[in-house]
């Protein structure tokens, strides 16, 4: 069954090579978006496009900043804590964390999450519930990092902050009342490409293990040519026109054609030695195609990966079936990773 899923999907990567190749993809009109997705999100397709500029960020950040922190609806199960870690170089600034810690659980695992945000937006209350409820799911202490924004802290400000948690996270597994052999990583949208870059990174520096990562719908790499970026080049929500905006804002230059390596998940020439992977793409999302391609290149490279496409679903939104599968998905790979150390 996983050798025709994995058929199927090479097929239908090879399709949409072919098509672009031939020049027949095409941008969608509203009601061609409308129509692929599913009913709650369609009428989404006919909403106001803005592009993206410095001003609006900074506006969007403002507004942010004023909301208070949202009311757990699992309090009772789950302890949270405030935490300034030290930064990862000389001159890095202390590094804002939220702790999310099971009640009644001594030797857990470790799990750190990156928001989203195009690497230019995002607090700590975005998946502020989400972490509080894999804490509780999976006995995990998730450590949720408030990473530097671009363009303020360009590339790789917010991975080196990334690392420098997840080696403090290690140091400190005794106090945190973790065990340090089982931590993983993950994040959403731009904090998936961190937290996959950040795997990139302990590979070159020969770093601890990491039990396995989780990315949700990431920018795996900035290739403007394929499909699901074409056809999605000028939509509500992040469209396909956004990625070379927010690369130029994460990089610090707009040459999409010299990339360093590493800079995210799918841009790097060895997809070998990456831990196991839960990767989840939407179905109308300009990301898709490079997150998929991302997957299939970790699978033909040996890679345990649990790869899901959600149909019908634009980018950020994922179905409530989704998450008992993380979960199981989560506590088995600590428990077997941890088997196998």
């Amino acid at each position: 069954m996983k050798n025709t899923a994995i058929t199927f999907l090479l097929l239908a990567i090879s399709i949409a090579a072919v098509a672009q190749h031939k020049g027949e993809v095409k941008e969608l009109t509203a009601q061609e978006v409308s129509d692929r997705l599913i009913e709650t999100y369609a009428p989404l397709a006919f909403s106001p496009i803005s592009p993206i500029t410095l001003e609006q960020i900074k506006l969007l950040r403002a507004q942010e900043r004023a909301i208070p922190i949202p009311v757990l609806t699992n309090s009772d199960s789950v302890d949270v804590d405030y935490v300034n870690i030290p930064g990862l170089l000389e001159n890095d600034p202390p590094i804002p964390v939220r702790i999310y810690k099971p009640k009644g659980v001594d030797s857990a695992s470790i799990f750190l999450w990156f928001h989203g945000g195009g690497f230019v937006q995002g607090t700590l209350n975005w998946d502020h519930q989400s972490c509080a409820n894999i804490a509780q799911h999976t006995k995990s202490i998730v450590i949720s990092v408030d990473y530097r924004l671009s363009p303020e802290s360009t590339y790789p400000a917010a991975v080196n902050d990334g690392y420098s948690v997840f080696l403090w996270s290690i140091a400190n597994a005794k106090k945190l009342k973790a065990n340090p052999k089982k931590i993983a990583v993950g994040g959403g949208s731009a904090g998936a490409s961190i937290a996959g870059s950040l795997v990139l990174m302990n590979r070159e520096k020969s770093g601890p293990p990491i039990s396995f990562q989780v990315l949700f719908f990431p920018a795996a790499d900035v290739d403007l040519s394929r499909a699901s970026v074409k056809e999605l080049w000028n939509i509500p929500g992040i469209k396909g026109a956004d990625i070379p905006v927010l690369f130029e804002m994460y990089v610090g230059n707009s040459d999409l054609k010299n990339v360093p390596e590493n800079i995210l998940p799918g841009i790097t020439s060895n997809f070998k030695n990456i831990p196991a992977t839960y990767l989840v793409t939407c179905g109308v999302d300009p990301l898709r195609d490079g997150a998929l391609e991302y997957g299939i290149k970790l699978i033909q490279s040996g890679i345990p990966v649990e790869l899901h496409n959600y149909p019908g679903y634009p980018h950020g939104a994922l179905p409530n079936r989704m998450y008992p599968e993380l979960y199981s998905f989560m506590n088995e790979y600590f428990k077997d990773y941890y088997q196998k150390l």
